[in-house]
């Protein structure tokens, strides 16, 4: 029913009425995400480190970034190097996106209990809101999950279509930000708010499209939650759409943000960052 009110809806109306559908769901949490004013520029002139599940990531030696600022995201706890990575003295943070179907309550609820086992104390928790009634702040709250860890939030629901315009405020963490379709457009806006100077991504290979049903899209073969995921990627692996959003989203950052951002992945489509070797990066601090 949806699509067919979508179908015969004028596209400039069809997201107006869904911006204000998000609007309203936003306003609920209004006080919640004005708490992010505590992280604006929170780390202005500093680096970071975003890590993603693409398979390129498994050729990279990671435990050297336990001593730098770190994004660490979706199901990346289940790297064998995760505990290490996350240990040193500078900040960890660890980011979802928000949450919806096909995957059920149990399924999300089942997820975050085992990422919660294996999530150290001191690492910042930042998950993410939008207007799906059954979020993971709902899960969170019925099921108990995640109570001794720091926890940010923010709300997803600015439509990046082909009519966008970019706007400072739509990634301004205090208030409703993009509807991305990978967290690490999250993760990019939330370091861009931070007031990183410099931000480098690994395991960024959005290479999706150019592999066969039986190839590795992620470095990890089997956890919680991805099964479906996985179901999904094989359905719509000819569906070039939700690639290009992505792409279009990192272009409009790249563009519009003050932040340099690089891109580490050994393996990747993104072009858009200028490439870089993570030992290369590594090596001159230390040279420093």
């Amino acid at each position: 029913m949806k699509k067919l009110i979508k179908s015969l809806t004028p596209p400039l109306l069809w997201e107006k009425m869904q911006y204000l559908r998000s609007r309203k769901h936003f306003l609920k949490y209004k006080d919640l995400i004005a708490k992010n004013i505590e992280l604006k520029d929170l780390h202005k002139g500093k680096r970071c480190f975003i890590l993603g599940s693409g398979p390129s990531i498994k050729k990279e030696d990671l435990v050297p970034l336990k001593n730098e600022i770190v994004f660490a995201l979706n199901n990346f706890y289940v790297h064998e190097d995760f505990v290490e990575i996350m240990s040193g003295d500078e900040p960890k943070y660890y980011m979802t996106a928000p949450i919806h179907p096909p995957q059920t309550e149990d399924e999300w609820k089942r997820w975050f209990e085992d990422m919660e086992k294996h999530m150290p104390k001191n690492t910042n928790m930042i998950f993410g809101l939008n207007a799906y009634e059954g979020n993971i702040k709902y899960i969170f709250e019925k099921y108990g999950i995640f109570k001794e860890h720091k926890i940010n939030w923010y709300f997803a629901g600015v439509d990046t279509s082909e009519y966008y315009s970019f706007d400072q405020k739509d990634i301004d963490m205090t208030s409703m930000v993009w509807s991305a379709n990978t967290v690490s457009i999250y993760a990019l806006i939330v370091a861009i708010y931070m007031g990183f100077d410099e931000i480098y991504l690994l395991g960024m290979d959005h290479t999706q499209i150019c592999k066969s049903n039986n190839e590795e899209i992620r470095f990890y073969t089997k956890a919680d939650f991805q099964q479906s995921e996985v179901i999904s990627k094989i359905k719509f692996s000819n569906n070039l759409i939700e690639a290009y959003k992505s792409f279009n989203q990192k272009d409009i950052l790249s563009a519009n943000c003050v932040s340099n951002i690089y891109n580490c992945s050994i393996e990747s489509l993104l072009d858009m960052f200028k490439k870089i070797k993570l030992k290369d990066v590594i090596y001159a601090k230390n040279e420093k």
